[in-house]
């Protein structure tokens, strides 16, 4: 008989972004099988981070040899008959279907359109699902999913979240969604997003499994705090998380030339010296390019720092001043920042007079420093919907400190379930924290 370290926790991740679920579920010990994502640029941050030679996060390992390690689209790869073939033979050996499809269509920030054609994509990661029927599924999006579609297109009578669980259930998984905080589990913003979980041949009703992930949620997020040196309970602030950022020598942008990046200054907080992975004071950040801004928009900045108290400014104050743009947030620098976009010029730094910079966005979602972004920078106009730019790839992200306390109670979960089942489903042994004089994370979840 396999015995329960001698395989690993194995995850396919779909609609993968740049990777930010896939970094925090692999903190977390679960190893990738293959990722799917449509867009070039956004999957060549996901390649040059995971799969590349001397990649800082090398995953994927197994990735098969029928996929190749490009770009894909699900409902084109779904469409073919060879492929859902190779989907069927990995029946047994998937332990988690995981990802997050577009939310364009489901988010309150924005138009919120029941018939936005990227709604049905979750139902395509549904297909998947029938066809390897891993022992988990794990959906991340925004909190709009759980909201039925009124006086819109695509008016609906449940919401997105009621009808998959719906349709989970029919192949046969015991599930239900729950709505999380980012900043719970260190990360420096107050993003809320709901997960959908389904567990195939549970024993639990879905009342008693939504108790009991969260409680482990609970002690994952302490682990998640300890294992990258944070303080427990408090939240990281918008100064604790970009300080470094701040400030520095102005020098030539490395990747954008006509543009100006600064170097770090000193990381004086935790989670800075945490995400800077030992990059040297007077370096320069990856994905740090400072905008172009004219006279009028330097004015209103620094007009926005003299007289408007921090959060969001008003409508008014935005109208006197002559800007198009109906939401700009005057960055806190005390507290954690409201829920990143993909607009980095809708967020005003704390203290000097410009947009926050991709890696400014990077940080406030968790990102490492030494995960680099490629593509474009921005992309402006009707190509937004298509194309995924840099800004794009973060907004969009999983923050990977949420992911990986996902990944932990869910593998904590797993082994619940397992010592409460005849039926014995491979769990691996934890590894090790990745920094060092951390306690274990299985100490920190047991205990």
């Amino acid at each position: 008989m396999t015995t329960l370290n001698e395989l690993r926790l194995s995850c396919i991740d779909l609609f993968a972004g740049c990777g930010g679920l896939s970094l925090g579920l692999k903190e977390a010990g679960w190893s990738g099988i293959f990722a799917i994502e449509r867009d070039p640029m956004a999957f060549e941050t996901l390649s040059q981070n995971f799969l590349a030679a001397g990649a800082p996060y090398a995953s994927f390992a197994d990735w098969p040899a029928w996929l190749p390690k490009t770009n894909h689209d699900i409902v084109a790869l779904l469409k073919d008959e060879s492929v859902r073939t190779h989907l069927r033979s990995l029946r047994g050996a998937v332990t988690m279907m995981a990802g997050g499809p577009p939310c364009q269509g489901f988010s309150v920030g924005g138009r919120r359109d029941g018939a936005d054609e990227r709604n049905s994509l979750v139902y395509q990661m549904l297909d998947m699902v029938d066809l390897v029927r891993p022992r988990v599924v794990l959906i991340e999006n925004v909190e709009g999913i759980a909201r039925r579609f009124v006086a819109r297109p695509g008016e609906a009578s449940t919401s997105i979240a009621d009808t998959v669980i719906e349709r989970l259930s029919a192949l046969g998984y015991t599930s239900f969604f729950d709505v999380l905080d980012a900043s719970r589990f260190g990360v420096p913003q107050a993003r809320r997003r709901v997960v959908i979980v389904g567990i195939r041949d549970c024993s639990m009703s879905p009342d008693d499994l939504k108790l009991t992930f969260g409680d482990m949620l609970s002690k994952s997020a302490v682990a998640v705090r300890q294992h990258w040196g944070l303080h427990e309970t408090r939240n990281v602030t918008a100064k604790e998380a970009i300080g470094d950022l701040t400030g520095g020598v102005r020098v030539e942008c490395p990747d954008s030339t006509e543009f100006e990046s600064a170097v770090y200054t000193k990381a004086v907080s935790a989670y800075a010296r945490a995400m800077r992975r030992g990059k040297k004071t007077g370096s320069t950040p990856n994905s740090h390019r400072f905008s172009k801004h004219g006279e009028r928009i330097q004015g209103l900045y620094n007009l926005a720092h003299q007289t408007q108290p921090p959060g969001r400014l008003s409508k008014a104050f935005l109208l006197e001043n002559n800007t198009k743009k109906d939401k700009k947030v005057l960055i806190d620098a005390s507290a954690v920042v409201s829920t990143i976009t993909t607009h980095p010029d809708e967020f005003i730094h704390y203290a000097e007079p410009r947009n926050i910079t991709v890696r400014e966005m990077a940080r406030f979602q968790s990102f490492p420093d030494d995960f680099h972004f490629h593509g474009r920078y921005t992309i402006n106009g009707p190509r937004r919907k298509h194309d995924v730019a840099r800004c794009s790839q973060v907004g969009n992200a999983v923050p990977p400190l949420m992911a990986e306390g996902v990944g932990l109670a869910l593998r904590n979960l797993l082994e619940l379930l397992n010592s409460q089942s005849d039926t014995e489903f491979p769990m691996p042994q934890r590894p090790r924290a990745s920094v060092q004089g951390n306690l274990l994370l299985s100490e920190v979840v047991a205990g």
